[in-house]
């Protein structure tokens, strides 16, 4: 007998025999095996006025039976019964829903981005602006500083901060825009409190005092009176390691004396005589014979071989032994002319007998502005991509950048 007429909008037959069922044997016959025939949800025309006599002549459905599915609202299912066929219709989506995907307009595209071809245009960009501004092109250069925000966004982590701070870098030179040095309180404290935060999450430089400490600790093996120069102090985060290595010697720890040499502080607080506080309070409470003096010098050309002796004669029959220790200091005096020399004579002068320099590569110091800046941002990169890998460092890689220079060697 002729199919029932279904009332939805669309109809998709399948079967309920097993996979791979062929057709039903009903006229006419459907070759399964043409490419061109695939089930597909087809609208079905309003239904005319109930009349026995066009149902009676309408042709039988062809009909197939199968495990396929397909994304029409409502599907039927089929099977044979002494003979007879019969129907059920099953809707799948409430007629609201039918009416609105029939109604949608055609699919919205999706752009797939490829993140590893967007960093490679993103650092193309980056690298083709700063030639721009070398060249002073000024207008090719505005052109690409816009596209860099977009590039960025589509990366994560290291490569978004790292065009984050270079991208800004660059907006400033194509806007001629140079931000005044702002020397109020809380930019100190927040510098010191970013430094902090470095030296927590940061390995580089702990190794670098971990490996500096060893080698004083071994030049003053057997000695009495040690004396160390360290030309950066800054926040003396490398000599509590030293003191508690000195306390455990064998046979006692020695009379530890420490001058410390430090910038002039905007704010023109004494930070240095608060460094010494606190080394002394640990030296005191692991009984450590400690003494600390602290030179304010706005560069280490001002100093003067007697400003490192020792206040008053010295009385002793053992001599004191003079430590030298820089640490990412040195780089500074390359721009003035006269104090490297000046700087070495000094050091010359104490008699150390022993002088730990920590300093990075200089190579993106100098050079025209492009060559700087490939340096710059190969540097950069590896930095934060090391902090990332290293699954520390995330929130102080995004409160401050490394420091300028290159790769560490100790």
């Amino acid at each position: 007998p002729p199919a029932p007429r279904l009332a939805s909008t669309s109809s998709t037959v399948t079967g309920g025999a097993a996979a791979g069922g062929g057709f039903f044997d009903l006229p006419p016959p459907v070759d399964s095996s043409s490419s061109t025939y695939a089930l597909k949800p087809i609208p079905s025309p309003p239904p005319p006025a109930a009349d026995p006599s066009t149902d009676s002549a309408r042709e039988p459905k062809r009909m197939r039976t199968g495990g396929g599915s397909t994304s029409s609202s409502s599907s039927s299912s089929s099977s044979l019964d002494g003979g007879r066929t019969r129907s059920s219709v099953v809707e799948a989506a409430p007629p609201a829903a039918q009416a609105s995907a029939g109604a949608s307009g055609p699919a919205v595209p999706v752009v797939v981005v490829d993140t590893q071809e967007a960093g490679i245009r993103l650092v193309h960009a980056l690298l083709a602006c700063a030639e721009a501004v070398q060249q002073e092109n000024f207008t090719a250069a505005e052109a690409l500083v816009k596209q860099i925000p977009m590039l960025a966004s589509s990366q994560g982590g290291a490569m978004h901060k790292v065009a984050a701070y270079f991208g800004e870098a660059l907006a400033r030179r194509v806007y001629r825009f140079r931000p005044a040095p702002d020397s109020s309180l809380l930019d100190a404290a927040f510098a010191d409190l970013l430094h902090a935060h470095f030296y927590e999450s940061c390995p580089y430089l702990k190794f670098a005092h971990f490996t500096a400490n060893q080698a004083i600790l071994e030049a003053f093996a057997g000695c009495r009176r040690v004396h160390v120069v360290d030309f950066g102090i800054k926040q003396g985060m490398q000599w509590p390691a030293l003191l508690q290595a000195l306390a455990l010697r064998p046979g006692g720890p020695p009379s530890f004396r420490l001058t410390g040499v430090g910038p002039p502080q905007p704010d023109e607080t004494d930070a240095l005589q608060q460094v010494g506080w606190k080394l002394a309070q640990f030296a005191h409470t692991i009984r450590v014979d400690f003494q600390y003096r602290g030179l304010v010098a706005a560069t280490l050309a001002d100093l003067e071989p007697f400003m490192l002796q020792p206040d008053g004669e010295d009385t002793d029959d053992e001599p004191e032994v003079i430590a030298v220790n820089s640490v990412f200091e040195l780089h500074r005096l390359l721009a003035q002319p006269g104090a490297p020399e000046k700087v070495l004579g000094t050091v010359r002068a104490v008699r150390p007998r022993i002088v730990t320099v920590v300093e990075q590569e200089a190579n993106h110091n100098s050079g025209s502005l492009l060559d700087r800046f490939t340096e710059s941002l190969h540097y950069y990169s590896t930095m934060f991509d090391s902090l990332e890998g290293a699954g520390s460092g995330n929130s102080a890689a995004e409160a401050s950048p490394a420091p300028a220079g290159g790769t560490d060697q100790v």
